[in-house]
């Protein structure tokens, strides 16, 4: 350290400096002073101020649904000491409660009462209440509320299954998939429930199924409907399956009298996919193969084979040939 550096460190403490440093720190201590008796004489009058407050809406109209916007707010020209200002401002602001029924009498509950001009200085005592008994409302900004309320309507809606189903080999849905219910009663303005045609459940995905399973699901919300029942159980029939075949004869149909019609083959070999359950069930008698007469065509010498029916417990339907060779014979008269 200097030798300038230590006259300068002698020279803060200095009697003269010290003195003159005390005179500071005595004025700054009557000037806070004199600012908090200013503060707390401002503070102990009375003021008129505006407030921002959040609403919130209840008691809503039964049978009814609000459709339009309602205010989020409300502004409040408040009368208070600047004490009781000053708390209620630090502090949170809980939301204005806005008992529809209650506030407007239950008028919009009457059948036909569907519009409602409310006006605000109605409710002054009301939001008064609510706050604070050391503070009175003067006045609430906007001074009107619309409320616009349309009937609601009950429709009973299908419900749609969203899945997204795997399952392990040899392993497939063994029958119709069963919701329960498979249609809810939903509630909504008349315009918004006429446009719904279906409820959708949440996706259902599920891998390696090898067994029949239950699940329940929840519903896909739709905005401005409000539904009944919320959840709906479905059931997943699994069954194992295999791989038959069978031998069918084939069936000729509008063949006239007139002629005689050979096939070759006669016969068509049908495979096709079926439950174990329902394996022994399944006869040649139940599946229909036909060949139309009316469909020939002279300048060839084969003929489609068409499958007409099959049982219903049974998919994957195949068949070899699907063509025949005809041949097509006058049949004798006698006379």
């Amino acid at each position: 350290m200097t030798l300038p550096d230590l006259k300068q460190i002698k020279g803060v403490f200095d009697k003269e400096n010290i003195k003159a440093n005390k005179k500071l720190v005595i004025y700054m201590f009557f000037v806070a002073l004199a600012t908090i008796f200013w503060f707390l004489n401002a503070l102990s009058k009375e003021y008129t101020t505006t407030v921002n407050y959040p609403v919130s809406y209840s008691d809503f109209p039964s049978k009814k649904l609000l459709s339009n916007e309602l205010p989020s707010r409300l502004k409040l020209t408040v009368r208070a000491y600047g004490f009781d200002l000053l708390r209620y401002k630090l502090s949170f602001l809980q939301s204005i409660n806005f008992p529809v029924n209650e506030f407007t009498n239950n008028r919009l509950e009457k059948k036909g009462e569907n519009t409602f001009l409310f006006s605000t200085d109605r409710i002054t005592s009301a939001v008064a209440a609510q706050l604070s008994s050391a503070i009175s409302v003067t006045h609430i900004s906007p001074d009107t509320i619309h409320f616009q309320f349309s009937p609601l309507v009950e429709k009973k809606i299908p419900v749609h299954l969203n899945s997204d189903l795997k399952f392990e080999p040899q392993f497939r849905l063994g029958g119709d998939v069963v919701l329960s219910p498979d249609s809810i009663w939903v509630i909504g303005a008349k315009a918004i429930v006429d446009s719904v045609k279906q409820i959708e459940t949440e996706n259902l995905k599920l891998k390696k199924l090898n067994e029949t399973t239950h699940k329940k699901l929840s519903l896909m919300k739709i905005k401005g409907l409000k539904y009944v029942q919320k959840k709906v159980e479905v059931e997943l029939p699994v069954e194992q399956f295999t791989e038959a075949q069978q031998q069918v004869s084939l069936k000729v149909v509008n063949l006239p009298d007139s002629v005689f019609i050979r096939l070759f083959p006669h016969e068509a070999k049908i495979s096709y996919l079926v439950g174990l359950m329902d394996y022994e069930t399944i006869s040649p008698e139940q599946f229909e193969l036909e060949i139309d007469y009316n469909s020939i065509d002279l300048t060839t010498n084969k003929i489609k084979v068409n499958l007409k029916s099959s049982p219903l417990n049974v998919s994957n339907v195949r068949f070899y040939p699907d063509e025949v060779v005809y041949l097509i014979e006058k049949r004798n008269t006698g006379n």
